[in-house]
């Protein structure tokens, strides 16, 4: 894991101490190494501010596997740099496909990629990239410079994740939000997966890269055999791939197929390599999750940890969530807390890769409300949301898991989300995964294919709450909302609406998926809303335009 920052002066003016506020902010669990590169050179970060004119790029590197943390890198002329921030999962043969005189001399990820653009290196940087994404298998955020101009890139799920924003004298990206905060930017927007942005003289310039709708996957298997059997290679060797360099890893489990089957072939795998495996469970006292997460890992023999929370353990998570997830949304701290307390588990055990079972409900048809948008809208409808919810798993699903990880030091990996994996989910016919409007069950060939590769029918078939349903999580939150005086007598008083303050929601649920189900399940209680509002307002979390009209609502409500 290896967060990237970087910043770009309008004027040509120093910006040592901004890039520095920015490294510093990065580097809050004592980074193995940190990198500075300006001017096409690249030295360790010191944390005495050096001057530093016109632009500068930054990387804090955990070691996270058996190999040497990642560093910038360069081609052999040293007019192109690289950050690389992620996994590259065919870097050996795509070194092998150098040409001799652009072979790199360590072989390094950064450095690979350095010298695959100066293959291809005509003058436009962003013209480069958009050529060489294709060709990167791995979860990865990548800023490059070429001295003139200095490009940022998201793979094409966004599984890593990365910011911008400009002001009148600025352009700046990091790996998280909060670096971004720390040097005035309130304007802070997240680069889309599959993107590309360009920091310049003419500003800031979007522009797709390799996104998930340039691929052009059209539905082309309508047998369940086929399905299954074509998923279960393309998953399994997801998994194995992400199974390099590394003696101990880490799998959340919630007790459903999606975990369950990520778990299993965690375990099958590393018990031929010599890898130790452990599993870890969050929730309260008597939450669905944890009885059936214990169930599974004693019937498989896996090491399996549990944290049981009280109401007490889950307000106090509820700040460090926030901090951590950069977020004040409902969904993704109430979906958070579990997870970050996993997290925190495997993080104090030493461990550094954690699998997670994130993307089957968007490749599969899982979200409870589906088969009542075919009900209403035909499969034609289903589709267009399932890429829908596909095309904002960045920002709903991935961005969130990857910054818990960041805030513990640790890595985290989804195989469901693999490039092959994806064409292939996509390519299945949604009458293969949600049989009809009666279908509760959905996911037909994930779980057939779950069930072939071993994992036994009552985690393979079970129907799964949401995470922040089957961990108890969320019926805790409205106590410790009117705990601390958030209740819906304030909310009627002071006009609070969250519609008010929201820039976006970020979750499907609350997008649209409640408007199909049950919308006291979905839609987020107002004066819970609030209460976590107060939170990251107080923790400086927000954007101005969050911040202003949520102080608004504060002081009306004397808090």
């Amino acid at each position: 894991m290896c967060p990237i920052c970087g910043i770009v002066n309008r004027n040509d003016e120093d910006v040592s101490s901004q890039i520095h506020s920015m490294m510093t902010t990065l580097d809050s669990n004592m980074s193995d190494e940190s990198w500075l590169v300006s001017m096409g050179v690249s030295h360790s970060w010191q944390r005495d501010a050096q001057a530093i004119r016109r632009q500068a790029l930054g990387q804090v590197s955990f070691a996270t596997r058996e190999q040497g943390s990642e560093r910038p890198g360069f081609n052999h002329s040293g007019n192109l740099s690289v950050l690389y921030e992620g996994n590259l999962y065919n870097s050996e043969n795509l070194r092998l496909s150098l040409a001799s005189k652009q072979k790199p001399a360590s072989g390094s990820t950064a450095e690979i990629v350095a010298c695959l653009l100066a293959e291809r290196y005509q003058g436009n940087l962003v013209d480069t990239l958009k050529q060489v994404s294709p060709m990167l298998d791995g979860e990865f955020c990548l800023a490059a410079s070429d001295e003139r101009q200095v490009v940022l890139m998201r793979d094409f799920a966004g599984l890593r994740p990365a910011f911008y924003a400009e002001n009148n004298k600025l352009f700046a990206f990091s790996s998280r939000k909060t670096a971004l905060w720390e040097i005035g930017m309130r304007n802070v927007r997240p680069l889309r997966a599959g993107m590309v942005a360009s920091f310049g003289k003419d500003g800031i310039i979007l522009d797709e890269a390799y996104p998930l709708r340039k691929m052009n996957i059209q539905v082309t298997i309508n047998d369940l055999v086929e399905a299954v059997d074509s998923y279960c290679a393309l998953l399994k060797a997801a998994v194995e791939k992400r199974l390099h360099k590394v003696k101990r890893v880490a799998a959340l489990v919630s007790g459903g197929v999606d975990s369950c089957l990520i778990a299993k072939l965690v375990s099958d795998m590393s018990a031929m390599r010599g890898i130790e495996v452990t599993t870890y469970t969050a929730g309260v006292e008597g939450a669905t999750d944890i009885e059936y997460a214990e169930c599974f890992a004693q019937e498989l023999g896996l090491k399996h940890k549990v944290r049981r929370l009280s109401q007490d353990e889950i307000e106090a998570y509820i700040p460090r969530v926030a901090a951590a997830v950069e977020e004040r949304d409902f969904v993704q701290i109430e979906t958070g807390i579990g997870v970050y307390a996993a997290v925190e588990m495997a993080s104090q055990d030493g461990l550094k890769v954690i699998f997670s079972g994130q993307g089957p409900d968007e490749l599969w048809g899982g979200y409870s409300w589906y088969p009542q948008v075919i009900a209403k809208d035909g499969y034609d409808g289903l589709l267009q949301n399932m890429w829908g919810d596909l095309e904002r798993a960045d920002v709903e699903t991935f961005d969130r898991e990857n910054r818990i990880a960041i805030a513990h030091g640790v890595e985290k990996v989804f195989p469901y989300a693999d490039i092959e994996v994806v064409k292939l989910a996509m390519s299945v016919s949604s009458r293969l995964k949600i049989t009809s409007a009666e279908d509760r069950v959905g996911k037909h060939p994930h779980r057939e294919a779950a069930k072939k590769l071993g994992l036994p029918a009552q985690y393979a078939d079970r129907s799964k709450d949401a995470a922040q349903h089957g961990t108890g999580i969320h019926g805790t939150l409205d106590a410790i909302a009117r705990k601390n005086g958030f209740t819906p007598e304030l909310v009627e008083h002071v006009g609070y609406d969250s519609d008010e303050v929201n820039q976006e929601k970020l979750a499907s649920s609350t997008r649209y998926g409640y408007l199909y189900a049950e919308k006291e399940l979905w839609q987020m209680p107002q004066h819970v809303q609030f209460f976590f509002d107060s939170v990251a307002y107080r923790s400086n979390l927000l954007n101005e335009a969050e911040r202003s009209r949520i102080e608004q609502f504060l002081k009306k409500a004397g808090i």
